[in-house]
Protein backbone atom coordinates (compact mmCIF):
# COMPACT_ATOMS: atom_id res chain seq x y z
CA UNK A 1 0.00 0.00 0.00
CA UNK A 2 1.48 3.19 -1.03
CA UNK A 3 1.91 5.75 1.92
CA UNK A 4 -0.18 9.15 2.05
CA UNK A 5 2.12 12.15 3.62
CA UNK A 6 -1.03 13.35 4.63
CA UNK A 7 -1.94 10.91 6.65
CA UNK A 8 1.75 11.18 8.21
CA UNK A 9 1.68 6.77 7.22
CA UNK A 10 5.32 5.55 8.26
CA UNK A 11 4.36 2.11 7.84
CA UNK A 12 6.32 -0.41 10.72
CA UNK A 13 7.73 -3.26 8.72
CA UNK A 14 11.20 -4.54 11.02
CA UNK A 15 10.09 -7.91 11.94
CA UNK A 16 12.24 -7.74 15.42
CA UNK A 17 10.19 -4.67 16.49
CA UNK A 18 6.75 -5.83 15.77
CA UNK A 19 7.59 -8.89 17.61
CA UNK A 20 8.67 -6.74 20.88
CA UNK A 21 5.26 -4.54 20.42
CA UNK A 22 3.31 -7.71 20.22
CA UNK A 23 4.70 -9.13 23.28
CA UNK A 24 4.53 -5.60 25.07
CA UNK A 25 0.53 -5.72 24.22
CA UNK A 26 0.44 -9.37 25.45
CA UNK A 27 -2.64 -10.34 23.43
CA UNK A 28 -2.98 -13.70 25.12
CA UNK A 29 -3.85 -12.75 28.58
CA UNK A 30 -6.23 -9.40 27.29
CA UNK A 31 -9.89 -9.74 27.35
CA UNK A 32 -9.54 -7.58 23.40
CA UNK A 33 -6.82 -6.16 21.80
CA UNK A 34 -7.63 -2.90 20.16
CA UNK A 35 -5.26 -1.33 17.54
CA UNK A 36 -5.26 2.29 16.43
CA UNK A 37 -4.27 3.10 13.08
CA UNK A 38 -3.07 -0.74 11.40
CA UNK A 39 -2.00 0.53 8.19
CA UNK A 40 -0.74 -2.91 5.75
CA UNK A 41 -1.47 -5.03 9.20
CA UNK A 42 1.95 -5.99 9.50
CA UNK A 43 1.36 -5.79 13.85
CA UNK A 44 -2.23 -7.09 13.23
CA UNK A 45 -0.57 -10.35 12.17
CA UNK A 46 1.35 -10.78 14.98
CA UNK A 47 -1.92 -9.78 17.03
CA UNK A 48 -4.54 -12.16 15.98
CA UNK A 49 -4.61 -15.73 17.01
CA UNK A 50 -4.05 -15.50 20.59
CA UNK A 51 -7.64 -15.77 22.05
CA UNK A 52 -9.10 -12.26 22.19
CA UNK A 53 -10.42 -10.23 19.02
CA UNK A 54 -8.76 -7.57 17.94
CA UNK A 55 -10.41 -4.48 16.90
CA UNK A 56 -9.08 -2.11 14.80
CA UNK A 57 -9.62 1.88 13.28
CA UNK A 58 -8.23 3.20 10.39
CA UNK A 59 -8.49 6.69 9.16
CA UNK A 60 -7.22 5.50 5.81
CA UNK A 61 -10.54 3.23 3.91
CA UNK A 62 -7.72 1.48 1.91
CA UNK A 63 -6.11 0.25 4.80
CA UNK A 64 -9.75 -0.95 6.08
CA UNK A 65 -10.38 -2.91 3.01
CA UNK A 66 -6.69 -4.25 3.39
CA UNK A 67 -6.78 -5.32 6.80
CA UNK A 68 -10.64 -7.10 6.19
CA UNK A 69 -9.58 -9.08 2.89
CA UNK A 70 -6.44 -10.23 4.88
CA UNK A 71 -7.43 -11.25 8.42
CA UNK A 72 -11.11 -11.90 7.88
CA UNK A 73 -13.23 -12.10 10.77
CA UNK A 74 -10.76 -12.30 12.96
CA UNK A 75 -10.20 -8.58 13.35
CA UNK A 76 -13.16 -6.32 13.25
CA UNK A 77 -11.68 -3.17 11.28
CA UNK A 78 -13.90 0.44 10.63
CA UNK A 79 -12.78 3.36 9.20
CA UNK A 80 -12.23 5.86 12.23
CA UNK A 81 -10.03 8.46 13.26
CA UNK A 82 -8.88 8.13 16.76
CA UNK A 83 -8.82 11.79 17.74
CA UNK A 84 -12.73 11.55 17.49
CA UNK A 85 -13.76 8.06 17.29
CA UNK A 86 -15.58 6.68 20.30
CA UNK A 87 -12.68 4.88 21.96
CA UNK A 88 -14.87 3.89 25.12
CA UNK A 89 -16.87 1.91 22.64
CA UNK A 90 -14.22 -0.35 21.43
CA UNK A 91 -10.89 0.39 24.29
CA UNK A 92 -12.67 1.28 27.17
CA UNK A 93 -13.81 -2.80 28.01
CA UNK A 94 -12.12 -4.45 31.07
CA UNK A 95 -8.39 -5.49 30.31
CA UNK A 96 -8.52 -4.19 26.85
CA UNK A 97 -4.66 -3.91 25.61
CA UNK A 98 -4.15 -0.20 23.16
CA UNK A 99 -1.93 -0.81 20.63
CA UNK A 100 -0.70 1.64 17.55
CA UNK A 101 2.22 3.10 15.44
CA UNK A 102 0.15 6.49 16.29
CA UNK A 103 0.89 9.47 13.57
CA UNK A 104 3.39 12.04 14.73
CA UNK A 105 1.53 15.11 14.49
CA UNK A 106 -1.51 13.54 16.28
CA UNK A 107 0.00 11.09 19.09
CA UNK A 108 0.08 13.15 22.12
CA UNK A 109 -3.84 14.21 20.90
CA UNK A 110 -4.10 10.62 21.16
CA UNK A 111 -2.77 10.00 24.17
CA UNK A 112 -4.91 12.08 25.90
CA UNK A 113 -7.89 10.58 25.04
CA UNK A 114 -6.79 7.15 25.72
CA UNK A 115 -5.50 8.47 29.76
CA UNK A 116 -9.46 9.83 29.89
CA UNK A 117 -10.77 6.60 29.04
CA UNK A 118 -10.32 6.03 32.56
CA UNK A 119 -8.65 2.76 34.62
CA UNK A 120 -10.52 -0.52 32.87
CA UNK A 121 -7.96 -0.69 30.25
CA UNK A 122 -5.08 -3.13 30.82
CA UNK A 123 -2.21 -1.71 29.25
CA UNK A 124 -1.20 0.38 25.76
CA UNK A 125 1.94 0.02 24.00
CA UNK A 126 2.17 2.79 21.92
CA UNK A 127 4.70 4.14 19.10
CA UNK A 128 5.48 8.07 19.25
CA UNK A 129 8.22 10.38 17.62
CA UNK A 130 11.42 10.18 20.29
CA UNK A 131 10.66 13.83 21.97
CA UNK A 132 7.18 13.20 22.19
CA UNK A 133 8.12 9.94 24.44
CA UNK A 134 10.42 11.25 26.18
CA UNK A 135 8.25 14.30 27.33
CA UNK A 136 5.62 11.55 28.40
CA UNK A 137 7.79 9.97 31.16
CA UNK A 138 9.60 12.66 31.76
CA UNK A 139 9.57 13.60 35.38
CA UNK A 140 9.92 16.94 37.04
CA UNK A 141 12.99 19.17 37.13
CA UNK A 142 13.53 18.54 33.65
CA UNK A 143 13.20 20.85 30.60
CA UNK A 144 11.43 18.51 28.81
CA UNK A 145 8.48 18.01 31.42
CA UNK A 146 5.42 19.63 30.73
CA UNK A 147 1.60 18.95 30.15
CA UNK A 148 2.03 15.23 28.68
CA UNK A 149 4.42 14.49 32.01
CA UNK A 150 1.68 15.50 34.22
CA UNK A 151 -1.52 14.10 32.67
CA UNK A 152 0.39 10.73 32.37
CA UNK A 153 1.43 10.67 35.70
CA UNK A 154 -1.85 11.30 37.21
CA UNK A 155 -3.52 8.50 35.68
CA UNK A 156 -1.10 5.67 34.23
CA UNK A 157 2.51 4.62 35.04
CA UNK A 158 4.53 5.00 31.91
CA UNK A 159 7.76 3.65 30.89
CA UNK A 160 9.86 4.27 27.41
CA UNK A 161 10.89 1.01 26.76
CA UNK A 162 12.98 1.00 23.78
CA UNK A 163 14.08 2.81 20.67
CA UNK A 164 12.78 2.72 17.05
CA UNK A 165 15.07 3.66 13.51
CA UNK A 166 13.72 5.61 11.20
CA UNK A 167 15.09 2.50 9.04
CA UNK A 168 12.26 0.06 10.36
CA UNK A 169 9.18 2.12 8.68
CA UNK A 170 8.39 2.43 4.95
CA UNK A 171 9.14 5.11 4.05
CA UNK A 172 11.68 6.10 7.08
CA UNK A 173 10.46 9.00 8.74
CA UNK A 174 13.23 11.77 9.48
CA UNK A 175 13.27 11.40 13.22
CA UNK A 176 13.95 8.35 15.54
CA UNK A 177 10.66 6.92 17.37
CA UNK A 178 10.17 5.02 20.54
CA UNK A 179 7.63 3.12 22.27
CA UNK A 180 5.84 4.16 25.38
CA UNK A 181 4.33 1.03 27.88
CA UNK A 182 1.07 2.55 30.09
CA UNK A 183 -0.53 0.61 32.87
CA UNK A 184 -3.18 2.40 34.54
CA UNK A 185 -3.22 3.40 37.98
CA UNK A 186 -5.82 1.28 39.81
CA UNK A 187 -7.16 4.81 41.48
CA UNK A 188 -6.23 7.68 39.36
CA UNK A 189 -5.23 11.27 40.72
CA UNK A 190 -8.05 12.61 39.09
CA UNK A 191 -11.18 11.20 38.05
CA UNK A 192 -12.53 10.60 35.29
CA UNK A 193 -15.15 13.40 35.24
CA UNK A 194 -12.96 15.75 36.03
CA UNK A 195 -9.97 15.22 33.69
CA UNK A 196 -11.50 17.60 30.86
CA UNK A 197 -11.20 20.13 33.38
CA UNK A 198 -7.40 19.17 35.02
CA UNK A 199 -6.11 19.31 31.51
CA UNK A 200 -7.88 22.99 31.01
CA UNK A 201 -6.08 23.94 34.18
CA UNK A 202 -2.62 22.58 32.83
CA UNK A 203 -2.82 24.53 29.67
CA UNK A 204 -2.89 27.63 31.69
CA UNK A 205 -0.09 26.28 34.07
CA UNK A 206 2.31 25.63 31.02
CA UNK A 207 1.03 28.58 28.78
CA UNK A 208 4.18 30.53 29.77
CA UNK A 209 7.01 28.39 30.75
CA UNK A 210 9.89 31.03 31.12
CA UNK A 211 7.58 32.83 33.46
CA UNK A 212 6.58 31.37 37.36
CA UNK A 213 3.94 29.56 38.20
CA UNK A 214 3.16 32.77 40.30
CA UNK A 215 2.96 35.52 37.73
CA UNK A 216 1.42 32.86 35.45
CA UNK A 217 -1.41 31.95 37.89
CA UNK A 218 -1.56 35.60 39.56
CA UNK A 219 -5.46 35.18 40.84
CA UNK A 220 -4.69 31.64 42.37
CA UNK A 221 -1.48 33.61 44.88
CA UNK A 222 -3.74 32.65 47.61
CA UNK A 223 -3.77 28.74 47.08
CA UNK A 224 -0.36 28.89 46.42
CA UNK A 225 0.66 30.03 49.46
CA UNK A 226 -1.66 27.98 51.18
CA UNK A 227 -0.18 24.68 49.92
CA UNK A 228 3.45 25.71 50.23
CA UNK A 229 4.09 26.37 46.63
CA UNK A 230 6.91 29.13 45.90
CA UNK A 231 5.67 31.63 43.85
CA UNK A 232 9.11 32.26 42.01
CA UNK A 233 9.27 28.82 41.15
CA UNK A 234 8.42 27.58 37.61
CA UNK A 235 5.77 25.31 36.28
CA UNK A 236 8.25 22.20 35.02
CA UNK A 237 9.61 21.98 39.09
CA UNK A 238 6.10 20.72 40.38
CA UNK A 239 5.09 17.24 40.92
CA UNK A 240 2.09 15.71 39.78
CA UNK A 241 0.82 15.88 43.10
CA UNK A 242 1.23 19.01 43.65
CA UNK A 243 -0.80 20.39 40.30
CA UNK A 244 -3.40 18.11 41.33
CA UNK A 245 -3.89 19.52 44.82
CA UNK A 246 -3.30 23.42 43.44
CA UNK A 247 -5.99 22.68 41.33
CA UNK A 248 -8.52 21.10 43.71
CA UNK A 249 -7.98 24.23 45.96
CA UNK A 250 -8.33 26.35 43.05
CA UNK A 251 -11.42 24.71 42.07
CA UNK A 252 -13.13 24.87 45.69
CA UNK A 253 -12.10 28.38 45.79
CA UNK A 254 -14.28 28.98 42.40
CA UNK A 255 -17.35 26.95 43.57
Amino acid sequence: MKPVKALGQHFLRDPEVLQDIAALTDPAHASRVVEIGPGEGALTAFLVGHGPMVYAIDKDPRAVELIAARFGDRVTVSVGDATTHDLDAIAGAEGAVIVGNLPYNVGSMILRRILALGPTWRRAVLMFQHEVAARIVATENSRIYGIPSVLTRTRAKAWLVRSVPPSAFFPPPKVDSSVVLLEPLAVPLVPDAEFPAFEKFLDRAFAMRRKTIGNVLKAEREQLDALGIDPGARAETLSPEQFVALWRAVSAAER
